[in-house]
């Protein structure tokens, strides 16, 4: 089986399309684009049907083996899109292999599936088609893979980016690359010589965005408590759920533990945060270089004893969470805000 990026599919398709493509992962834009990309190259090639099934217990599996056999009085090809469960039990891996074995040269199969596991490999149906069978990994791309996906992005648009810049889309737009997909075409549309700078990825992601999350953890690194408690206030508005600002400054907690390791005992709480290695503690966890003087900042202002109260505070917070939700929750995020001066 043939395993590609989504970059590598319009290649793919132009040294012919294959009978079977199989989009693994759960990014909606990734997935969206690969699939509008599939079926356009299958329109100019005949296929004028296509038909779309999610696979689960009511699944009529005889109007799909139907459907795969027939050819229709206004169409001659079609296109079939299945989309599968996470864990594909054993009779509807059956199924699948009963449709594979109908395949034939006006039928196109598309499968989509949210994960890619042993077990799955180990399965009929996909032995059956693996030596024609394309996988184009749809997968959020990892952060330290991220600054490729936005150059590449970026160079399509005819984007001359620079490094700080995508640096700044990256943090800004992590796990949202539909947002961070719009950002750039804003670029586009603003600044028509092409050229961005970060100052000027800095007005889009504003515009974008008046206030979000990261912008909130930006403004607790750097002490401004008056700041993050207007953006705090502004998210609450917007609905945004209080669990996912505490799994990302819970990331940001981590960091700064990261970063102060001492190479001595801390024998008073008192004691600021170990600052003698930031450099290299910055190079070994890959922090961005436009992130790093928030963290300095963060990093000279608090001490251990601070850091060991924000730490206690969240898992309150987080409790607090799981077992009710209420206005009282806004109101510890707010105190807990107020730890970082």
């Amino acid at each position: 089986m043939q395993r590609i990026f989504p970059e590598a599919l319009t290649l793919q398709i132009n040294k012919g399309l294959s009978p079977y493509y199989l989009l693994t992962g759960t990014d909606l834009l990734l997935l969206d684009e690969a699939k509008v990309q599939i079926i356009q190259a299958a329109r100019e090639q005949g296929f004028d049907e296509k038909t779309e099934f999610t696979v689960n217990q009511e699944t009529p599996w005889d109007t799909l083996l139907e459907s795969a056999q027939s050819m229709g009085l206004f169409f001659n090809r079609q296109i079939i899109i299945l989309n599968l469960p996470d864990n594909i039990t054993t009779q509807q891996a059956k199924q699948l292999e009963t449709l594979c074995q109908l395949s034939h040269s006006d039928l196109l199969l598309i499968f989509c599936l949210p994960k890619w596991t042993k077990a799955l490999e180990k399965q009929n149906w996909l032995h059956q088609i693996d030596t024609q069978a394309i996988q184009v990994n749809c997968q959020t791309p990892e952060i330290s893979k991220l600054p490729a996906w936005v150059g590449m992005r970026a160079k399509t648009l005819s984007l001359q980016i620079e490094p700080e810049a995508v640096q700044l889309l990256c943090y800004s737009y992590e796990g949202n690359l539909l947002a961070l997909k719009q950002a750039l075409q804003l670029l586009q549309l603003h600044f028509t010589d092409g050229k961005i700078t970060l100052n000027r990825a800095k007005e889009i992601v504003e515009q974008s965005a008046q206030f979000n999350p990261f912008q909130w953890v930006d403004a607790l690194l750097n002490g401004k408590v008056a700041r993050a408690e207007r953006i705090l206030a502004h998210l609450k508005n917007e609905d945004v759920q209080p669990v996912m600002l505490l799994r990302i400054i819970q990331k940001e907690l981590m960091i700064l533990l990261e970063l102060t390791r001492s190479p001595a005992p801390v024998l008073y709480s008192q004691t600021p945060l170990y600052i003698g290695n930031l450099r290299a503690e910055f190079d070994r966890l890959k922090i961005w270089q436009n992130r790093r003087m928030a963290y300095q900042q963060a990093c000279q202002r608090l001490t251990y004893q601070q850091l060991y109260q924000l730490i206690q505070k969240l898992a309150e917070l987080e409790r607090q969470v799981k077992q009710t939700f209420d206005e009282q929750v806004w109101i510890g995020l707010a105190q807990f805000s107020a730890l970082f001066k």
